[in-house]
């Protein structure tokens, strides 16, 4: 029997890795291995009330670090120049932005978390670990010649991603100095040969998290495996008042995602009211919290705005969905047949909505207008660069057109198949098979 410590990258808005990481680990628990899983405050409780062994990664503490006796004194990240509206769309062209997103702000931070990390695999004692984006795996790996699955997809799909998949030219940005932070651990750890962020995410299998169709990784490579989503799709269905009415209008589930992070919450839900307001359509919008549904409520009979709702359960009684383009929000929609519009607010969550476009079983809208504006950012490790748009432009003509399209019967044969598919390597992925081939 395998120990496995997952440990999947928790410092962002959302919890896509978290959620992925403890469905693995229940799975490979139902399996009969023993798994524990590293967590930061935020989602600590989630992998307790999972059921899963957790560890306590505390980087509350790392605020102590941030004050140091060289320049920077005081290492954070600073908008150089600042905008005249909040962004409503982010371009940046790889995993490299994760790293000051992740708040690696000095050496003495990647070090202090890496200290921990080995504590961790000392008192758990893994036979093997695995990561979903989290940049310190690979190293821990390294240190206790241990075998490293990590979780991955296309756009960090090491040692060349494809992250701008649909454009011959990339966007010209100035990326973050993602390595820099790393620099004495990897001296110490004796590794010579990472050049680049993505080169932080290797392993020896990457596990695929879809299908090659979706994901077009070699699917030949002897180290790489499609498991289908790791997400949960066979739990009950709840109640929906507002959905289990009969009724002879289209049903259309709309989610922000509650790690969207997208600026201007208010304006983007008043945009959808106004544009689905006594048209031939039930609307239910879930806000996940990033704005009170109870100001948005009492304005309109036949939209409707929740806080929180179970999502497996609207998507499936919903005849379209409207999301931002996350991982989970795909894999459920494409799990259950549905066919969706994605509203992205950053260029990976865009580029998972050209993917549903290209396979013609959804559509996509950017919500901004105007130009591109250049933003620059300086942290401890020098400057970058992103892209946004500012202007908030959702086109109501062009989402109802895009919404009529779902009465092609075409499309509903292409998603069939595609859940089947999906469907098929989540139910024949073998996980215990995946631990003895590392």
């Amino acid at each position: 029997m395998k120990r496995v410590l997952l440990i999947p990258s928790d410092h962002g808005g959302g919890r896509g890795h978290v959620s992925r990481c403890i469905n693995l680990a229940k799975k490979l628990q139902a399996e009969g291995s023993q798994t524990a899983i590293v967590l930061e405050q935020k989602h600590y409780q989630d992998g307790i009330d999972a059921g899963i062994p957790s560890y306590l990664l505390n980087t509350k503490r790392e605020r102590f670090l941030k004050f140091q006796l060289k320049k920077p004194f005081w290492p954070r990240i600073k908008m150089i120049e600042r905008v005249e509206r909040p962004p409503v769309f982010l371009v940046f062209n790889g995993v490299a932005y994760q790293v000051p997103r992740d708040e690696y702000l000095s050496t003495r931070i990647a070090l202090m978390r890496f200290k921990k990390l080995v504590k961790i695999v000392e008192q758990f004692k893994p036979d093997v670990l695995i990561g979903d984006t989290h940049f310190l795996t690979f190293l821990l790996g390294k240190k206790f010649s241990m075998p490293v699955i990590q979780i991955t997809r296309l756009a960090a799909f090491p040692p060349a991603p494809r992250f701008f998949w649909w454009l011959q030219d990339e966007p010209r940005l100035v990326e973050p100095n993602a390595i820099e932070p790393f620099a004495p651990l990897l001296e110490k750890l004796a590794v010579n040969d990472v050049r680049k962020a993505e080169d932080l995410l290797r392993g020896d299998l990457y596990l695929i998290p879809s299908s090659e169709q979706i994901e077009p990784v070699d699917g030949r490579r002897d180290d790489v495996l499609f498991c289908g989503p790791l997400t949960e799709n066979y739990r009950g269905d709840q109640k929906i008042p507002f959905f289990d009415l009969p009724v002879d209008v289209p049903r259309i589930y709309v989610t922000a995602g509650g790690g969207a992070n997208r600026f201007g919450q208010q304006a983007f839900f008043e945009a959808l009211l106004k544009i689905f307001d006594r048209r031939d359509f039930k609307v239910l919008v879930s806000t996940g919290g990033l704005y009170s549904a109870k100001n948005l409520n009492g304005q309109s009979t036949n939209v409707l705005f929740v806080d929180w709702i179970d999502g497996m359960s609207a998507i499936r009684k919903s005849d379209l969905v409207i999301h931002h383009g996350g991982y989970g929000s795909m894999m459920e929609t494409l799990s259950a047949a549905k066919p969706s519009i994605v509203i992205p607010f950053h260029s990976e969550q865009e580029g998972n909505g050209r993917r549903l476009k290209e396979l013609q079983v959804g559509d996509l809208h950017l919500p901004y207008a105007g130009k591109l504006q250049e933003l620059l950012f300086s942290w401890p490790f020098g400057v970058y660069s992103m892209m946004a748009g500012t202007e908030l432009a959702l086109d109501a003509e062009q989402i109802i057109s895009m919404i009529d399209g779902i009465y092609d019967q075409s499309l509903y044969a292409r998603l069939q198949k595609i859940s089947e598919e999906l469907l098929s390597l989540q139910k024949n992925f073998d996980a215990l098979k995946m631990l003895e081939s590392v």
